[in-house]
């Protein structure tokens, strides 16, 4: 039960996404990752656009960008990410569906507002 539970979690997490989000989100330059990695920025740009991603290229990943090298000290790791980017995604399909039903609403007022 455990398992298809864990399954289903990782079929709703877009893993390109969240590692684009991991790299945007502290700043790294993608060049350098690319290059630590030793595959080309265009790789990674595929990889972004993968839904899934293999374990052995997000433990590659997690691998160059969890320690700091000068203080050793733990960076955010793609695990870090992924609750809070849930949570953001969540809070972005809210705010366009408040927009989407503001913009119907005044529509709505407008033809009623013509017609008399």
């Amino acid at each position: 039960m455990r398992l298809l539970f864990v399954q289903v979690l990782l079929l709703e997490i877009h893993m390109g996404e969240l590692l684009e989000r991991a790299i945007r989100r502290k700043e790294l330059n993608i060049t350098e990752i690319a290059s630590a990695m030793d595959v080309t920025r265009r790789t990674l740009y595929n990889w972004f656009k993968k839904p899934v991603i293999d374990r052995e290229t997000m433990e590659r990943f997690s691998s160059i960008v969890s320690y700091d090298e000068i203080s050793g000290q733990p960076k955010t790791t793609v695990a870090d990410i992924e609750q809070p980017q849930i949570q953001l995604k969540d809070e972005a399909y809210w705010q366009d569906r408040y927009i989407d039903l503001l913009e119907r609403y005044s529509s709505l007022l407008a033809g009623k507002t013509s017609k008399h």
